[in-house]
C-alpha cells in the first residue's frame, strides 16, 4: 500500500535531517536492508528494484536521467496522459532537478514514495502482466527481449 511504501521510504531516510535535499544513499538503503525486519527489507528492495527498472526502461539515451521526451513517454505509458514542457519544467524544479539534465533515479524514487503514486500499478503497465520482480535478472531480460533497440547493427 502507499502507506507501507512511505513508511519504508522514511525508514531509508538519512539520519542527518539537515540534508533534506538529498535522498538516501546506497549505504542508507543497505543499513535498512541489514538492520530492518526481513519483510520490510524485502519490500524496500523490491520497491527500489522496480523504480530502477522503470527508470532504466525509459532512459533511452542511457545518461542516467529522464529528459522531457523520456519522462513524457513514462507519463503516457503509466497514466495515458501527455506532458507538456511547462509541466516537465515544474516537475524538475519541484524535484530539485535541472530541466536540461532531467529526472535522475533518486528523484523518480521520491516521486514513487509520495502519496498517491503506485509503483506496482506503473510497473505492470510498463512491463505487462508477465512482469516479475526486477531483481531476477534472467526474467527481466526476457521482458526486455521484446525491444529491438540492440546496438549490434551490422
Amino acid at each position: 500500500t502507499t502507506t507501507d511504501r512511505i513508511k519504508i521510504y522514511h525508514s531509508l531516510e538519512m539520519s542527518d535531517q539537515n540534508k533534506e535535499s538529498q535522498s538516501p544513499s546506497a549505504s542508507d538503503v543497505g543499513n535498512v536492508l541489514n538492520n530492518g525486519d526481513a519483510a520490510a527489507a524485502a519490500l524496500a528492495k523490491e520497491f527500489l528494484d522496480k523504480v530502477r527498472a522503470i527508470h532504466e526502461r525509459f532512459d533511452t539515451d542511457k545518461d542516467g536521467y529522464l529528459n522531457f521526451g523520456e519522462l513524457s513517454s513514462l507519463q503516457l505509458t503509466t497514466s495515458g496522459n501527455t506532458m507538456d514542457e511547462n509541466t516537465y519544467v515544474m516537475v524538475c524544479r519541484a524535484l530539485a532537478c535541472h530541466p536540461n539534465q532531467g529526472i535522475g533515479f533518486e528523484a523518480l524514487k521520491l516521486t514513487y514514495a509520495a502519496e498517491g503514486s503506485d509503483i506496482e500499478d506503473d510497473y505492470k503497465k510498463v512491463f505487462g502482466n508477465k512482469a516479475n520482480t526486477p531483481n531476477q535478472k534472467g526474467k527481466e531480460q526476457a521482458i526486455d527481449d521484446d525491444d529491438d533497440d540492440d546496438d549490434d547493427d551490422d
